[in-house]
Order: structure tokens, then C-alpha cells, then sequence
């Protein structure tokens, strides 16, 4: 195994069939859809040594990397080279703002660090004769260990009363593609093969 000391706002992707540990810390996982988790140890609960070894890739290599890509609005965003997810930090200090744009799929946002204030703002279908404008929409009250879920096509405005980090993950999309469906209907995904365990990506809070 690598031993690896993730700083804050690093980020590194585990692809199926790569057994993991965290030894200490924080850090935010987000993970593929998956029916199947395999054990390797130091756990009670159950391990099936015989399907462990038959699935494991046995690759040698360093650690997968995911460096962070700053987007309009100030977040940063971690994407992972696979269809199934992306990952959005944003670190705002006290007084400050940061705009998640909208995703066309649903996100879960979970606030990590800090107290603020987080606004919909839910991007309506153009008219005739006009374009598309954003309209507010409700405005949550958020502190560390707040999770909300957010819907298609709804932008967030974050607000910091305190130092503030917040996490989305959504399903991986363009944000061109994202911004031309005006929030509305959802770009269809790549399918992907299942395997014994799914991928995933760990940033370090």
C-alpha cells in the first residue's frame, strides 16, 4: 500500500477493487454507486479472504491525484476520471460569498466547517421573447454537520457568517452542457460496467 498525507483541499481517486484505510483525520468520500463492499481486515465484521484476493488488481503505482479546477463562482471542483460523480469544495471566510453553480442532476451538500446561510436560486425556463433568469428561492440557516439535498437545476449561494467549508457532490456534467439545458432536463450518462467494488474519491477536509 501507498502511505499518503492528504493536505487540506487535496483530493486523490481510488478506482473498484483497490482495498483503502484511513489512519486518522478528516476527509469527505464520495463514492459510486455499489452493492458489493469487500473487507480486508482490521474490522469485526465479516471477510471474505477467498473473493478478496480473486478481485484485487494487484497494480503497482503512486497514488491517482485529483487536483482541484476552480469554476465560476469561486468553488473548486474535483473530477474524478470516471462518469459516476464529481466533488465541489468551497472554503469561504467570514462575510464572503460563493455561488455553486447548478447542477442538472440532484447534489447533496454537507457543511463541514463554520456557520452561514445557503440560498436556492432556481433558474427558470426562458419565456417567450426572453431568456432565462435565476429567482430566489428558500434560504437555510447552515452550521457544521448540516446536509441538505439539492434539486436539478438549483444554484447555490453561500454565505458566510464564519469561516465556512462546504462539500456538493452531483453526477459528473459539463458545466456548458449544464448552462445551455438552463438547469432543466439532464444530460444522459455514460454507462459503465459494474464491478466488485465501485470507485471512489477522497478530498482532504
Amino acid at each position: 500500500l501507498n502511505y499518503l498525507v492528504l493536505e487540506p483541499g487535496e483530493a486523490l481517486f481510488l478506482n473498484a477493487n483497490e482495498p483503502h484505510a484511513y489512519l486518522f483525520g478528516d476527509c469527505i468520500e464520495c463514492m459510486a454507486e455499489s452493492d458489493n463492499v469487500v473487507r480486508a481486515g482490521l474490522t469485526p465484521k465479516f471477510k471474505d479472504v477467498d473473493v478478496l484476493c480473486e478481485m484485487l488488481t494487484y497494480d503497482d503505482g503512486p497514488p491517482y491525484m485529483v487536483p482541484p479546477l476552480l469554476i465560476d463562482g469561486g468553488a473548486e471542483r474535483y473530477i474524478a476520471p470516471v462518469p459516476e460523480f464529481l466533488v465541489d469544495r468551497a472554503m469561504v471566510e467570514a462575510g464572503g460569498a460563493v455561488l455553486l453553480p447548478a447542477s442538472p442532476f440532484v447534489s447533496i451538500v454537507v457543511v463541514v466547517e463554520g456557520r452561514g446561510k445557503l440560498e436556492e436560486l432556481v433558474r427558470q425556463q426562458p419565456q417567450l421573447g426572453g431568456g432565462a433568469n435565476s429567482v430566489d428561492g428558500l434560504v437555510h440557516a447552515v452550521r457544521q454537520g448540516s446536509v441538505f439535498m439539492a434539486c436539478a437545476g438549483t444554484a447555490l449561494q453561500v454565505r458566510a457568517e464564519e469561516r465556512l467549508l462546504i462539500f456538493r457532490a452531483t453526477a459528473k456534467h459539463d458545466l456548458a452542457e449544464a448552462e445551455a439545458a438552463g438547469g432543466g432536463g439532464a444530460p444522459s450518462l455514460p454507462t459503465t460496467t459494474a464491478a466488485s467494488a465501485s470507485a471512489s474519491a477522497s478530498a482532504s477536509a
